[in-house]
């Protein structure tokens, strides 16, 4: 059943050069390229808060993967990468041998300071889903605010809200989750906890909470551990000295839709529970937890895919694996993948079988890099519209490996770039030169 609703008005709240939807990493990336490129620039978020899932769900250890690895970041990221830990450090880390690890709390300040000092127009709590089109473009994007809705007119859009909800919203086709049954990977809700024993964790130099999650796997897979939730794997983040462990990354919530909001209310609320089995659990079975208390739970529940959609090429997993060269490359990453299976399948499946037979994973090695194309960026029917981060156009595998923080980063710094691009030779983004596009990035010190 559907109802028809009355015809409503919008008053026009800002025009702009260049409209980039989502405050997460792509969105971070494609505003300040685009502003840097000269445009005038806003930014919407539907939070209170930047960062996406590292600060509204405490994925405060992005590049993990990485650790150790000769392969050397650049553009934005690196710029925030440096311009962070230049201000605060190891975020009070100190676990030994760590990889570098925001604090979410401590980053939602510096990406206030970071986007805003780039010229970038910053508008929270703006949560839109909705487009007015004109000639196959986008002549509005529609924000639903407590004022009512309110209208944004831009020459260029850049969709980084992670669902693709402007592209949704245009119509754009897409994919979502496994061919068969458009199962997505599992949504977890992370959380804190304090009261560890942070000497005794750490004491000899050892990383005892590394340990501690190998143990917990073991158990867990021997069938000794008896809990409700069917995640398998503890990782835990920063550990401060006062005893803060600042993410636990456990509680997942399978068979869950992102896009709906029955899904989600499930999935926040199931996890919630989880939460506080698991907190039981730890003060029992884990040494140097036994004083420890719940801190906080992350704001929203995280998702690893959603959406993704159809643009001038899709990237398969294939490319991914044979290190394909696109001649349109606008980002090099390491060759990565990171599938949950879908039906919390705790058996070790292989990138051919697709997330059907188990959980599926590949850190990367040394001297072993995927091309991204630009072509992934554009969507198919929309004449001023691109899109970066993890909805860009893929097989469900190769979003596992692209759907990665840094990653979602570099495709939304292009993203922004092209933009600029477009608006400084009058252009549809689809027509922008290549060659141009990747000397630009290069300029800005991106890896190609």
């Amino acid at each position: 059943m559907t109802i028809n609703l009355p015809p409503r008005s919008a008053a026009l709240y800002k025009e702009t050069d260049v409209l980039v939807v989502g405050g997460g990493p792509a969105g971070i990336g494609a505003a300040v390229a685009a502003s840097r490129s000269g445009c005038k620039v806003m930014l919407l978020e539907k939070r209170g808060f930047l960062g996406g899932n590292i600060t509204a769900s405490y994925v405060e250890t992005c590049n993990h993967f990485m650790h150790n690895l000769t392969f050397q970041t650049g553009g934005i990221w690196a710029e925030l990468e440096t311009g962070y830990r230049a201000k605060f450090g190891a975020s009070g880390d100190i676990r030994p041998n760590a990889a570098n690890r925001f604090s979410s709390e401590y980053l939602k300040v510096f990406l206030d300071t970071f986007v805003g000092g780039a010229g970038v127009e910053v508008c929270l709590h703006s949560f839109v889903n909705e487009v007015v089109m004109e000639n196959g473009a986008i002549a509005y994007v529609v924000i639903q605010s407590k004022q009512g809705p309110l209208a944004i007119k831009a020459k260029q859009v850049i969709d980084c809200s992670g669902d693709g909800d402007v592209a949704f919203a245009a119509g754009i086709p897409f994919d979502q989750g496994r061919d068969s049954d458009h199962a997505c990977q599992p949504g977890t809700v992370n959380f804190r906890i304090g009261g560890v024993d942070a000497a005794f964790l750490t004491e000899g130099g050892k990383d005892r909470l590394r340990e501690i999650g190998k143990r917990f796997r073991e158990d867990y897979r021997a069938g000794r551990t008896g809990l409700a939730c069917k995640r398998q794997d503890i990782p835990m983040g920063r550990l401060t000295a006062a005893g803060i462990v600042s993410y636990i990354n456990y509680p997942c919530a399978y068979g869950i839709d992102p896009t709906s909001m029955a899904d989600l209310t499930r999935g926040e609320m199931e996890c919630r529970q989880y939460i506080l089995e698991i907190c039981d659990y730890m003060k029992k079975n884990f040494e140097g937890f036994e004083k420890s208390e719940l801190v906080s739970i992350a704001p929203e529940i995280g998702f690893r895919d959603s959406r993704r959609f159809h643009g001038e090429y899709r990237l398969t997993i294939d490319d991914v694996l044979s290190a394909r060269h696109f001649d349109d490359a606008i980002a090099v990453f390491p060759q990565f993948y990171d599938m949950l299976s879908p039906d919390a399948n705790m058996n070790e499946g292989s990138p051919q079988d697709a997330g059907y037979n188990g959980y599926i994973c590949s850190y990367p090695k040394d001297g072993l890099n995927f091309e991204i194309p630009y072509r992934c960026l554009l969507p198919l029917g929309v004449d001023n519209l691109l899109i970066a981060g993890r909805c860009i156009s893929a097989d469900h595998v190769a979003e596992s490996g692209i759907r990665a923080i840094s990653a979602c980063m570099y495709t939304g710094q292009a993203a922004g770039t092209a933009a600029g691009l477009a608006l400084k030779s009058d252009t549809k983004p689809r027509a922008v030169n290549v060659k141009e596009l990747q000397d630009n990035l290069r300029a800005q010190k991106c890896r190609l």
